[in-house]
């Protein structure tokens, strides 16, 4: 099938979009992954300059706080060791986390703006990229739903275009993106753990607790990424059906 007038061929045989979307829709999906980014750097903050070892302290003692490990419910002193820990290392995970979500945000919108002047000068660009963000983004504002990968993939597959043998690999993307920055935080949340469990004793709870996190960190992952693929097949095989009625 050939491509529309407003895609070429790119250098490794893969359609390029000519007319990308509007520019303001790359403010806009940078201003969502910048603002994500924010939260979670304001919540970091509160954990590392707010919370400290004397609230934790009067929380357990007012039994609002309960840190519980397997089926064994843990002293006031060693709830305090393994909640300090914990937010010790989640308080910077969150800091690292949402700033990388804030420069990312900054680096796509002026990769893009360049993108918008290359095409404004009569030269062609890839889309793979910009299209698996915006699906990433997506999936992350539809995150109510329980297969949310799926339309975000659709999305990015839809942009893809049927003609391209990559509306497939663009969904996974798009569905695996929104996961990395889980999967951080789930390795600072890890690491307090960790930590605090080893600090009281509690090696074999640390070992399995470890091992639950890294097998749930692999299940999200590959769900999103499954999800997302199977979206972006579907995506691309309607943007090909709308192609052959056109």
């Amino acid at each position: 099938m050939g491509g529309t007038p407003t895609e070429r061929a790119s250098a490794e045989g893969h359609p390029v979009n000519g007319s990308p979307l509007p520019e303001f829709v790359d403010w806009l999906f940078g201003a969502i992954i910048a603002l994500s980014g924010l939260l979670l750097v304001v919540g970091g903050s509160v954990l590392v300059f707010l919370v400290d070892r004397a609230l934790l302290a009067e929380g357990i003692e007012d039994e609002s706080v309960t840190v519980t490990v397997g089926t064994t419910e843990l002293t006031d002193a060693e709830s305090l060791t393994v909640a300090d820990a914990v937010v010790s290392w989640l308080g910077p995970g969150l800091l690292l986390t949402g700033g990388g979500l804030v420069l990312f945000a900054i680096g796509y919108v002026v990769v893009r703006h360049r993108a918008h002047r290359r095409v404004r000068a009569g030269e062609s660009v890839d889309s793979f990229g910009t299209v698996a963000v915006l699906g990433a983004v997506t999936t992350v504002v539809l995150s109510f739903v329980p297969v949310s990968p799926a339309f975000g993939g659709a999305l990015a597959g839809y942009l893809e275009r049927g003609e391209s043998d990559r509306t497939v690999s663009v969904g996974a993307l798009a569905g695996l993106l929104p996961m990395l920055p889980l999967l951080l935080i789930l390795l600072f949340v890890f690491g307090g753990l960790l930590s605090g469990l080893l600090a009281i004793g509690q090696a074999g709870n640390a070992v399995v607790i470890g091992a639950t996190l890294l097998f749930s960190g692999l299940l999200i992952a590959t769900v999103g990424a499954g999800l997302g693929a199977l979206g972006g097949y579907v995506g691309g095989r309607l943007a090909e059906r709308r192609g052959e009625t056109s």
